[in-house]
């Protein structure tokens, strides 16, 4: 039998160069898993992102890392020289430069590829050596589902960082490519091309189907920091709103919320006095009390998105002046946190980011680098699925089918449902919404998806591509030196790593895109 033990090594040695060399042989005297129980040890150390690990999935990972490209985001130069660094980190990025990941650009960002890949690679190990292994069928079978979703829940991320939307105005999903697709864990001598987009998805689909019918079959409670039935069928809801399948996106969201429906209320939470203290205490992520969590996992920080540092100074990225005025309702952050008159009744404001106030007096918001994580959480910054998506989810669908439908009333009276039942759980005094224009009660729908998932699992920048969203971003290097750069279709696929390129003669960059 082939060594199992190597599925241990992409934890520690990051072995995802590119998609053609997953695996490497290691020493002949190293331990071999031989039980169900062994792999699932490999599972939860190997094939999840885990923060606190050296090498292969553990350090930086794609949790927090796309915000720089969307409109929540603005930059406000260099302040001080310790700034520098931090804005050269990503103002590559910011622009959606071609050459963000090389070293003329702002580097190689290993969380965008290498290690999805790794991830992936984990996933393959686990999966072609299921079967080799002794223990229980229900838990040999629960495993491979959970690691069947896993593995799509990276092509996911992939596939929307590397490939165009699904639905883009340029080319098709048939032609345009996606990533290479890797399916087993035996080193590949070759270079790997890209598979296209539908080829990607298709496989996306597949494995999230698979996976969420095994788990469903042979069901253990493995708890919220592993995935399940319901976080698999969240996923699917995601996905189908990509691939504009609004009936499954439904069906799939129903079948979540059939699980698991609740929502936190905000309105039960004390508001934090700002006078005194910046945090809320409170965190829809807090694992004792998991009221909406579908599935959540641990994470690191890897941008810097606040307003001052010390004293007056402004750090280069911030909460754009955009996202902050819809939270606010008219008022200032500084009007909410010192006038009594000035009162914002959209919690999330208080909830889902921190404050800071500057030595003249002046709020600001901080994007949510641990986003909900204040006193509340136990294990630091965590991200993750909860059902307020799935109501998302399954709101724009149904909206989106009105307007296919010609304004059905059905279908906006389900969303609105849907809508004012999240509104009640976020807003103070909340008066439900009567919109019975299809159109506009789906501006409505994203302006509460970009607000209720803010910094969470690049939500804001997988809308922005499938809904074909457009900006611009102004970024400052020095007093009187400004670039603006338009958003066009093209830059919603991001250019791949060179050093990916380097070690895939194979892989097609995306410049073409670009022009």
């Amino acid at each position: 039998m082939k060594k199992i033990y190597i599925g241990i090594c992409l934890l520690f040695f990051g072995l995802a160069y590119g998609c053609n060399n997953f695996l490497e042989e290691s020493s002949q005297d190293e331990m071999r898993p031989s039980s169900i129980e062994d792999l699932e040890q490999i599972v939860q150390g190997s094939c999840y992102f885990n923060p606190n690990a050296t090498g292969g999935t553990g350090g930086v990972n794609f949790y927090h890392i796309t915000d720089i490209f969307t409109d929540n985001i603005q930059c406000n130069g260099v302040g001080t020289s310790s700034d520098q660094y931090v804005y050269e980190n990503m103002d590559a990025m910011f622009t959606w430069d071609i050459n963000m990941f090389r070293t003329d650009g702002d580097g190689d960002k290993p969380q965008f590829y290498n290690k999805p890949y790794v991830g992936i690679g984990a996933c393959n190990v686990i999966l072609d050596y299921l079967d080799q292994m002794e223990g229980d069928r229900d838990l040999r079978e629960y495993l491979r589902g959970e690691v069947l979703a896993l593995r799509a829940w990276y092509y996911f991320h992939l596939v929307n960082f590397f490939g165009l939307p699904y639905n883009s105005t340029i080319g098709s999903p048939e032609e345009n490519p996606g990533v290479p697709l890797q399916l087993t864990s035996s080193v590949v001598e070759a270079p790997a091309s890209r598979n296209t987009v539908k080829e990607v998805y298709d496989q996306i689909l597949g494995d999230l189907t698979r996976g969420f019918q095994l788990m469903s079959e042979h069901y253990f409670d493995k708890g919220i920091y592993r995935l399940s039935p319901k976080s698999a069928a969240a996923m699917l809801s995601r996905v189908y709103l990509c691939l504009e399948d609004w009936d499954k996106a439904i069906a799939y969201a129903d079948t979540v919320l059939s699980y698991q429906s609740g929502l936190l209320d905000l309105n039960t939470e004390e508001l934090p006095d700002l006078a005194t203290s910046l945090d809320a205490p409170v965190t829809v992520y807090n694992p004792s009390e998991p009221t909406e969590i579908l599935w959540v996992r641990e994470y690191s920080p890897t941008t810097i998105y606040t307003k001052p540092n010390s004293g007056d100074a402004v750090t280069p990225w911030s909460v754009s002046d955009e996202l902050s005025a819809s939270l606010f309702e008219g008022y200032t952050a500084t009007q909410v946190a010192t006038s009594p008159g000035a009162t914002t009744t959209d919690l999330r404001a208080y909830f889902y980011f921190q404050w800071t106030r500057m030595n003249n007096g002046t709020y600001y918001l901080v994007f949510p680098d641990k986003p909900m994580n204040r006193a509340g959480a136990e294990n630091g910054r965590t991200h993750g699925i909860r059902t307020a998506e799935v109501y998302l989810n399954r709101a724009e669908a149904y909206i989106r089918k009105a307007i296919e439908g010609g304004n059905d009333a059905s279908f906006v009276q389900k969303a609105l449902d849907d809508l004012n039942l999240l509104r009640s759980h976020r807003y103070m005094n909340y008066t439900p919404l009567d919109v019975q224009d299809a159109s506009q009660l789906l501006d409505i729908c994203l302006t509460e998806r970009r607000k209720e998932l803010v910094g969470e699992m690049n939500n804001r920048w997988f809308d922005i591509r499938r809904c074909g969203i457009t900006y611009s971003h102004t970024k400052f290097a020095h007093v009187g030196e400004e670039v603006t750069v338009d958003l066009k279709p093209g830059m919603y696929a991001l250019p791949i790593p060179q050093a990916a390129m380097d070690r895939n003669s194979e892989l097609i960059q995306n410049v073409i895109y670009y022009h």
